[in-house]
């Protein structure tokens, strides 16, 4: 059995590499390397989903641990089915305790439990410090030292090194919780946007293009409307093309200002080539607080109608509209007038009139620039 020999101080790397770790492509990964070397024993682990019956949880070893592949997924499944039975797991439940294994489970206990023997041995864990963390999101996590026999047996100096790291510890679990939902939560609003096919271009205060979902890469690959020069968002044709930098550096603009009203703008392209784009642009309104250029600061939404009439499609579903309401919805949220979409639409003006008094009642609505903001903001909604 190895005593411990290193000091148990904590340090600027450990640190540096603890509050890194929620941006790791495997999170902590790095840190807990460090901390095993640090401490001088086998492994070091966080727990991210607490083993519950039924449910395997979710480990992130510093190194290696000596059991892979098959015999690893193997064990796993045990783990989920024993879960439940983890004693160092069950003991810790306070948020911020800390336990020696052996405080928990005499050795002769040890050598005849059940999940220590299925989980624990073929892993060659005989030793085990664990802390239990819950953050203020609900994320629980366990976070723990391992050695072998042979290796360090963990004893009150570990403990208080635990106890100092704690703090740094419950910090950086928040920061990952916070990071995991943040992009979990764009993950489903991006994924419902290219289910609909609306191209979506997230713009910061610099006019930089910060994130483009699936279908608006799609739209880019193409290469028949848009593109990015020097990381800004740029349109094809000369008309189109100078409308759209007019409208965005206004949205810049008026995110900055001290006017209440969104600014949102849409309007339909008109060059050789974009004839079937409609292009909707959102100002987000700034955190007092927030730094001006990092953010989101614009979002772009651009429907191609002329491959899946996704605008029309949308404005249905939301509003309850048959097909030709919602065409006729659509045209005049692009400017159209009621005379102008009769004639895109092949309908007699009498038609359209008839047509558009449904959709004002349907929209609770009694003029065509209140149906027109009332269909931007909700689509605008959706980023």
């Amino acid at each position: 059995m190895r005593t411990t020999t290193k000091s148990l101080e904590l340090t600027d790397t450990l640190l540096k590499l603890l509050y890194g770790g929620p941006l790791e492509p495997i999170p902590w990964r790095g840190f807990l390397q460090a901390l095993s070397d640090h401490v001088g024993c086998d492994n070091a682990a966080i727990t991210l989903q607490l083993s519950r019956k039924g449910l395997a949880p979710m480990l992130i070893w510093g190194n290696d641990p000596p059991v892979r592949g098959e015999m690893a997924r193997d064990i796993g499944g045990r783990h989920a089915e024993m879960g439940h039975m983890d004693p160092l797991r069950n003991a810790l439940e306070r948020s911020g305790g800390i336990l020696l294994l052996e405080e928990v489970v005499s050795r002769e206990t040890l050598l005849e439990n059940e999940f220590c023997q299925t989980v624990l041995r073929p892993y060659g864990i005989e030793h085990a410090l664990g802390m239990y963390v819950r953050e203020p999101g609900g994320l629980e996590c366990n976070f723990g030292l391992t050695s072998t026999a042979d290796g360090v047996r963990f004893g009150k100096e570990h403990k208080d090194f635990m106890g100092l790291l704690r703090p740094h510890f419950v910090q950086a679990l928040e920061l990952f919780a916070r990071i995991y939902r943040d992009e979990s939560e764009i993950e489903v609003l991006t994924d419902a946007l290219d289910r609909l096919t609306i191209s979506t271009f997230m713009i910061d205060g610099r006019g930089k293009v910060l994130r483009a979902n699936g279908a608006a890469r799609e739209l880019m690959a193409r290469g028949e409307a848009f593109r990015i020069l020097d990381g800004r968002l740029a349109l094809n044709g000369r008309s189109d093309s100078a409308r759209f930098r007019q409208i965005i550096e206004q949205a810049l603009g008026a995110r900055l200002s001290s006017d209440k009203n969104d600014y949102v703008r849409a309007f339909r392209c008109i060059d050789n080539g974009n004839e079937d784009l409609g292009v909707l642009v959102r100002a987000i309104r700034r955190d007092r607080l927030a730094p001006a250029d990092l953010g989101p600061a614009v979002v772009v939404y651009v429907t191609d109608t002329g491959r899946s009439g996704s605008f029309k499609q949308l404005i249905a579903t939301l509003f309850d509209l048959s097909p030709s309401e919602a065409n006729l919805a659509a045209l005049l949220t692009e400017g159209l007038t009621l005379a102008e979409a009769a004639r895109e639409a092949g309908l007699t003006e009498s038609t359209v009139r008839s047509y558009s008094k449904k959709i004002f009642a349907k929209l609770g609505v009694s003029r065509q620039t209140d149906l027109v903001r009332l269909i931007l903001r909700s689509v605008a909604m959706l980023g």
